[in-house]
C-alpha cells in the first residue's frame, strides 16, 4: 500500500514584501519520523538561496503550526499533517514545541495523579456494605463514615433499585449510582449477608365460594394479576422503560447490559453488545441469567461481566429489535429473571 505523501506549505510573512517566502514542498519519507530541526534547517536554506541578501539564520527562527510553536526535537510525523502551513517566524526553537509540551505535562499529571491514588490506597481496603464500595483505611474506620443501603439491588428489564428503597427506581446507570442511600454506619470489609425473607403465615384452608366463568369474565378479569403488575407493587416501577434522550440527539440503550449513549444514525446491526437474561442477586452474588458461569461479588465486577450477545441498540421504543448474533454463552445457560 502507498504511502500518502507529506506535502507541506511554508511561509515567511515578516518584514516587507520583497522579504516574503511562499513556497511548498514534499518532506522525504526518511524524515518523516525524525526531529522538525532537519524540516526547519532545509526550509531556511530555501529561504536563503532565494534572498541571499537577507538571510535567516537556523538558530534564530522557528516553525509555528495553527498557533503552536514546533520544538527542535518533535517528531515531523507526530506533529505535522499533510498541506499543514508552517511559518518561519523569529525567535528561537524550543527543544520541545508548545503541543507537545501539553501532551507531556498532561501525561505527567495523570501519572502524579495515579501515583497520589496509589499511595492513598495503601493498605486499604474496599467496603463491602451495599451501595458504598469506597477504599477505607480499617484503623480509622469511625461511625457515620458510610452511606450506604441495607438491601442488595435490583433489576429488572431496563429498571434498576435497591430492596430496601421501594419507589426509589433509575433507567440510567449514572442516575442508579446516584439513588441516596438509607443507612448510616462503618464500613465494612465483610459482604453483608442478604436479609431473610420472612415466613409466610400458615394458612387454615377456608371455604372459597365458587364464581363462574360469565361473573370472573365481567368483573375481575380485567384486574386479574401479571408479572409487569406484581413487579410494579413490589418495588413502585413500570416493567416498560422510558426513552432517554439527550439535548445532542444521542439515546441511551435499553438493553439489558449495555446502557450505551448512541446516536441513530450510526447504529447498526452489530453496535450494541448486551445479555439476553436478567440480573439475578443472591445473597452478595451477583450474575446474568444467560451467563451463570460469571457470578461476581463485587458490583463493579458484574457491570464489566461482557455481554452474550450482540445486536443494534434500542431506545426503548416499542419492541426490542431481534437479536442478531450470539457471542457467547455457557450451554448451561439459563434465565433466573
Amino acid at each position: 500500500m502507498a504511502t500518502k505523501k507529506l506535502i507541506v506549505y511554508v511561509k515567511h510573512e515578516e518584514g516587507d514584501e520583497s522579504r516574503h517566502l511562499n513556497t511548498k514542498f514534499t518532506v522525504p519519507k526518511s524524515w518523516r519520523p525524525g526531529p522538525v530541526e532537519k524540516l526547519l534547517a532545509f526550509a531556511v536554506d530555501t529561504y536563503n538561496g532565494k534572498h541571499a541578501d537577507t538571510p535567516l539564520s537556523k538558530d534564530g527562527v522557528h516553525f509555528e503550526l495553527e498557533g503552536e510553536t514546533l520544538g527542535l526535537e518533535d517528531v515531523v510525523e507526530q506533529c505535522i499533517q499533510p498541506k499543514a502551513e508552517l511559518l518561519i517566524v523569529s525567535g528561537p526553537s524550543p527543544a520541545i514545541g508548545s503541543a507537545r509540551q501539553k501532551v507531556l505535562d498532561e501525561e505527567k499529571r495523570k501519572a502524579d495523579e495515579a501515583e497520589a491514588k496509589r499511595k492513598w490506597a495503601e493498605g486499604k481496603v474496599k467496603c463491602q456494605n451495599f451501595g458504598c464500595a469506597q477504599l477505607f483505611d480499617p484503623n480509622d474506620n469511625p461511625k457515620g463514615s458510610c452511606k450506604h443501603h441495607v438491601g442488595p439491588p435490583f433489576f429488572h428489564d431496563c429498571n434498576k433499585g435497591w430492596t430496601c428503597c421501594k419507589g426509589k427506581t433509575a433507567m440510567d446507570w449514572d442516575d442508579f449510582q446516584k439513588l441516596p442511600t438509607c443507612a448510616v454506619g462503618r464500613h465494612s470489609a465483610t459482604p453483608p449477608k442478604a436479609p431473610e425473607k420472612p415466613k409466610a403465615p400458615a394458612c387454615v384452608p377456608c371455604a372459597v365460594p365458587t364464581k363462574s366463568i360469565e361473573n370472573y369474565n365481567q368483573n375481575e378479569g380485567k384486574e386479574a394479576p401479571t408479572g409487569a403488575k406484581s413487579f410494579a407493587r413490589a418495588t413502585g416501577t413500570k416493567a416498560k422503560p422510558k426513552v432517554t434522550k439527550y439535548e445532542d440527539g444521542t439515546y441511551r440503550c435499553q438493553k439489558k447490559g449495555c446502557q450505551a449513549r448512541f446516536r441513530p444514525e450510526d447504529n447498526h446491526a452489530k453496535a450494541c453488545t448486551y445479555h439476553k437474561g436478567t440480573p439475578v442477586f443472591h445473597e452478595t452474588l451477583k450474575w446474568w441469567g444467560c451467563c451463570p458461569g460469571s457470578k461476581k461479588m463485587d458490583f463493579d465486577d458484574f457491570l464489566a461481566v461482557p455481554g452474550c450477545a450482540s445486536g443494534p441498540h434500542w431506545t426503548g421504543e416499542g419492541e426490542p429489535p431481534v437479536i442478531e448474533e450470539i457471542i457467547s454463552m455457557s450451554e448451561e445457560g439459563f434465565d433466573l429473571g
